[in-house]
This record gives C-alpha cells, sequence and structure tokens, in this order.
C-alpha cells in the first residue's frame, strides 16, 4: 500500500496521481465514509488557498462528500489555521484544507483537520489510507451535475476568526502608528492580513497582494524574504512579517531589515511565557539550533526535541501540557490559544511581546548565540534507505567524531517533497559546511 500523507497532509503535482481526481474523489469519499460514526450526514468544511487547481479540486472534493452522504461546507479562499479554528467552533465533523503550503502553484494538497480542530494522528490516516487503496470508484465527469453544497458565509467566518484573534492578544496591546510591511505571498491571506493589521491602529505597507492563481509564493512570502528586508527599511518599519501561501507560518524581519527565522520565534515566546504554573518547557523538533536549547536552558526553560512535523510537536505539547511549540519551516504553536500553527496568531503574539517590552526585535536575543548550522536539499529520484546508501553511514560517523559533542548531523526525506534533507551542526563553521558537503555528495548518484 502506498502512503498518500506525509508530513502535512496528502501532496504533489495537481492533476498528477496522488491529486489526480479519481484519487481525490476517493480521499473525499472515504473521508465521509469514515466519519458516520461521528454523523449520518457528517458536515465537513472545505477551504483553499489561491492557487489555479483549487477551484477544481473543491469541485471534485464536494462531489465526493456529497455522494458518500455528506454535507460539505464551501469556505472558499481561507487559510489553513482558520480551518482549523472554524471546524470546531461550527460544529462541523471534519474540515478539509486545499493546499500546498510554501510550495509553488504547480503543487497542492489535502490537509485533514478532526472535529477537534486537530490534524488527524497516524492511525487514522493509515485507516484512511486503506479504505482508499481498496477503492475502485472514480471521479464522475466533470460535465455532471452536483448536488446541494451549504454556502459559508464568508465575511462571517472571517469575523469569527478576527474576533477570535483580537482576544488572543492584551486590550492595551495597541498598534496604533506602528508601521508594518506584511508579505502575504499572493496567498490565502492577502484580502485580510493588510486590513487586519489596519484594524488595530497599524500603518501597513502591503506586499505580494494580488493572487492570480499562479504566482502563490513566486519570490515572495515566508521563504523569500528579500524585498520584504528592504521594504522594512524604506518604510522605516517596526517589523516586517512574511507569511507562506496558507499562512499557517509567518517569518519576521526586524526594523534593520535583519531576517529572524523561527528559532528566534521560539526564543522569544518562551522567554516571555506565562507558563501558569506548567512545566517550563518548549517543544521543538529535531531540526531546532543547538542554540536555542543553550539560551532556553539559561533560562530554567527546557527544550524537547520531537519528529518533523507540527502535529508531532503538537502531540509532545499535549502530552507535556507544553504551552509553547513548533518546527524550523516556521510553524509555532500556542497551545492555550489553538491547535495547529497559525502565521497570523504567531505574529500578534510576537508584536505584543514586543510592545510589553517597549522593545524591537533585534533588542531581546543577546542571550541566543546561534550554533552555525548548514542545511542541504539534494534532489532525488527515488527515497534510497541511508543504510543502501555507499559510504553514507561510514562518512557521517567519521564527521560526527570531528565535530566533537556539541554537534548534531541529521538526515532524512522529507515528507512533503522529492528531497534528501542534510543538516550538519557544530562550533566550527569550515568543518561543518564542509561535512554537509561530503555527505551530500552521497546523494548525487540519485540526482533526477
Amino acid at each position: 500500500m502506498v502512503a498518500l500523507f506525509g508530513t502535512d497532509g496528502i501532496r504533489g503535482i495537481a492533476g498528477k496521481p496522488p491529486l489526480d481526481r479519481d484519487t481525490v474523489y476517493r480521499v473525499g469519499y472515504c473521508l465521509t465514509e469514515y466519519l458516520r460514526h461521528l454523523a449520518p450526514s457528517p458536515h465537513i468544511l472545505i477551504g483553499r488557498d489561491t492557487r489555479e487547481s483549487g477551484p477544481w479540486l473543491e469541485v471534485v472534493l464536494r462531489r465526493a462528500i456529497q455522494e458518500a452522504g455528506g454535507l460539505p461546507e464551501l469556505c472558499g479562499v481561507i487559510s489553513t489555521p482558520a480551518i482549523s479554528f472554524l471546524t470546531p467552533k461550527t460544529g462541523a465533523h471534519a474540515g478539509i484544507m486545499i493546499s500546498a503550503s510554501h510550495n509553488p502553484y504547480r503543487d497542492n494538497g489535502i490537509k485533514v483537520f478532526a472535529s477537534t480542530g486537530m490534524k488527524f494522528n497516524d492511525d487514522v490516516e493509515e485507516d484512511l489510507e486503506r479504505r482508499i487503496a481498496s477503492s475502485s470508484l472514480t471521479a464522475p465527469p466533470e460535465s455532471a451535475a452536483t448536488g446541494a453544497a451549504l454556502l459559508a458565509s464568508v465575511p462571517e467566518y472571517c469575523r469569527l476568526y478576527s474576533s477570535f484573534l483580537r482576544q488572543c492578544v492584551s486590550p492595551d496591546c495597541s498598534l496604533e502608528g506602528v508601521r508594518l510591511v506584511v508579505d502575504c505571498a499572493h496567498g490565502a491571506l492577502s484580502a485580510i492580513a493588510p486590513e487586519f493589521f489596519r484594524a488595530l491602529g497599524a500603518e501597513v505597507r502591503a506586499l505580494h497582494c494580488e493572487p492570480d492563481g499562479h504566482n502563490i509564493n513566486r519570490k515572495a512570502g515566508a521563504l523569500h524574504v528579500e524585498r520584504l528586508q528592504q521594504e522594512v527599511l524604506d518604510f522605516k518599519a517596526y517589523l516586517g512579517i512574511a507569511f507562506d501561501g496558507d499562512a499557517d507560518r509567518a517569518m519576521f524581519v526586524d526594523s534593520r531589515g535583519v531576517r529572524r527565522d523561527r528559532d528566534d520565534v521560539l526564543y522569544l515566546l518562551g522567554r516571555f511565557s506565562d507558563f501558569q504554573g506548567g512545566p517550563r518547557v518548549v517543544v521543538g523538533t529535531v531540526m531546532a539550533n543547538l542554540g536555542l536549547e543553550v539560551a532556553l536552558e539559561s533560562l530554567g526553560i527546557r527544550l524537547v526535541r520531537t519528529s518533523v512535523g507540527d502535529r508531532y510537536v503538537l502531540e509532545e505539547m499535549l502530552r507535556l501540557g507544553a504551552m509553547v511549540g513548533g518546527e524550523q519551516s516556521g510553524h509555532v504553536i500556542l497551545l492555550r490559544l489553538a491547535r495547529t500553527g497559525d502565521g497570523l496568531l504567531t505574529a500578534l503574539k510576537v508584536i505584543e511581546v514586543l510592545r510589553q517590552q517597549k522593545a524591537g526585535m533585534e533588542d531581546l536575543w543577546g542571550a541566543m548565540r546561534r550554533f552555525p548550522q548548514v542545511l542541504r536539499d539534494v534532489p532525488v529520484r527515488s527515497k534510497v534507505p541511508f543504510d543502501e546508501i555507499p559510504g553514507l553511514r561510514e562518512t557521517e560517523a567519521f564527521y560526527k567524531e570531528k565535530l566533537g559533542p556539541r554537534s548534531r548531523i541529521l538526515m532524512r526525506y522529507s515528507g512533503t517533497e522529492r528531497l534528501a534533507r542534510i543538516m550538519v551542526e557544530g562550533e566550527d563553521r569550515g568543518a561543518v559546511t564542509e561535512a554537509a558537503a561530503r555527505l551530500a555528495a552521497h546523494f548525487d548518484s540519485l540526482r533526477p
């Protein structure tokens, strides 16, 4: 049985397996059948980002849910965290987000949320995969009529979500006169985020807010902050904020134009978190920088690491009762407020901390000394087990000894793309760079 679900749902090129019409139809149908243990006619929200393929994927899922006896509710263009929030808020039995997050427009994906607003666990995803694999259903012709579906009151749902976000920060956290540059990656927040911050009193310069179906994430958003850095300097902004296509993550640029990554945000939110008598723990992934671990330790806060994937972070947070967690890809989870990564919520909480401390982002990093870290992504044709790649384990062992005890080497395959990801970290930048290059060279024979 081929695994459909990766670390962030189902992902691929729109129109090709596993996002061809028949497979997508089976996903919607089998999900609805699975949910029948909750209700005879399961209510399922469907949202999407701004990709060209989003509308036809929505139509196929809608038809599948209807023919399986469910009730789909179409939310249109909306963010992933909004779907996570609205699923329990509206009493829906599940929520589907059609998005490939930070990937280019040709890619798309399906993220599924349970009635709690949390992503399904591995056991449920494996159950769905078995159902889908054993199904021979095919999607009806595109011209076939569809039955009735609920059309969400998108303005009302946006109001509910915006109201929730405002309640997440202190009433005295004013943005009057604060200059922000907001990059929406031509994605789900393009029509929402700039106006949201303006309503809070901020002066906003908006970037990349003109989606055309093809330009989502193109040299824009959380993975491409070069223009944001320049605009922050030109606008003399307090902060720059960059979202990705579905807004489940945010990246930041301080007033000096310096990019601040995910570890910076975890440090900031962990340092100024009110643990309210709970464990002084921040949950990160194996990708978190050693410098974050050392800096938090100096504050009496323990960093606990999980596998890569925000749902694994969430599972560990729930197990430990931790209030702050996140991963290097930019997802930050604030457990007291949400059950998934939310870029807009993260931005609000970062701004709240900065305003309360009467400081800029650049002023609050004194205790955090980042260890040199090199990341290499190598495209591969297939994901050959590492133990079967000649010489790889020997090279890994050599550099583990050379780099010493305050170092880490991590190799894994991406859960959403055909990439081998290599991370090397240590105190000697030259040795770290050399190790990453030597390890990456072992994958040359696997390149497309």
